[in-house]
């Protein structure tokens, strides 16, 4: 079977992104592989792997906010009222510095934080506290959980879960021993299980859409620009954003939006300037 696909995996604590990555790869025979943001090795959670040319579609994919529930344990005891209160401080607009050992330059970045939730306190270790929080890309919850000790006389990241990346939720991930045995499957000749899992690039590209006449489709597979003429219709977009490309149902790629709708009448101009073909 040729990949060129997105598996949704709830990666294992443990490992690292890319040894999971690395494995999925193996095991499905694809050409090539990636994942879209990187997991700490002790975290879980949701892990979008790309197959084959889906791979070049990941950073559509990976900048979406994501969703984590964890664990922080504070050096001294709070009481729900003040773990609120500490919570809303660190809510909205933060500046966060990467930590020693990430990969990123080490300078001062601005991050939001959506939403911090306080849930429970653990009863035999009032010290730990459950919490869930949506937050920007590239937002480390490490970092975050340190930064809110400092307010309060000591904390730390515990436990952590990726529940969602954007608006893909666990609910639609898979276990690793379950893509193996879905593999197995299939080359016993059942594809059933393996095809549940494949998804397409484009059902994860959720951008405004602009749609192309058939004509135009030769000129895009060889790199041309789409100019106006070409374009049948395109939704609600303002000039300057990223748009998905399709021709009917078909995903054609990723491109920047050069006009709006409103301007869909005039006789000539660039209208789309491509950024990703997926032909």
């Amino acid at each position: 079977m040729k990949f060129n696909n997105v598996i949704i995996l709830d990666k294992p604590p443990g490992h690292t992104s890319h040894e999971i990555t690395t494995f999925v790869k193996k095991i499905t025979g694809a050409s090539r592989a990636g994942h879209a943001g990187t997991l700490d090795p002790q975290v879980s959670g949701v892990l979008p792997i790309a197959l084959g040319r889906a791979t070049k579609l990941l950073r559509y994919i990976a900048g979406a906010d994501k969703t984590y529930v964890g664990i922080i344990k504070f050096k001294k005891v709070q009481t729900k009222k003040q773990i609120e209160s500490l919570f809303s401080k660190f809510t909205g607009v933060l500046i966060q510095t990467p930590p020693k050992k990430s990969a990123v330059r080490k300078r001062p970045r601005k991050r939001t934080v959506h939403y911090l939730k306080f849930i429970e306190i653990d009863e035999e270790n009032p010290r730990l506290v459950l919490f869930e929080t949506k937050v920007d890309a590239g937002t480390y919850i490490r970092t975050l959980c340190k930064d809110i000790g400092k307010k309060c006389g000591g904390a730390r990241m515990e436990e952590l879960r990726r529940t969602a990346v954007g608006e893909i939720t666990e609910d639609e991930s898979f276990k690793i021993y379950e893509l193996i045995d879905a593999v197995h499957y299939d080359k016993e000749g059942k594809p059933e299980l393996l095809r549940k899992m494949l998804r397409t690039p484009e059902e994860f590209v959720r951008l405004p859409k602009v749609f192309i006449k058939e004509s135009a489709l030769e000129s895009i597979k060889r790199g041309a620009q789409i100019m106006i003429p070409a374009i049948e219709d395109m939704e609600e977009v303002e000039a300057d954003k990223k748009v998905a490309i399709y021709y009917k149902d078909r995903f054609v790629g990723v491109g920047i939006a050069k006009i709006t709708k409103k301007e869909l009448n005039l006789k000539k101009g660039l209208g789309i300037k491509l950024e990703r073909v997926h032909l």
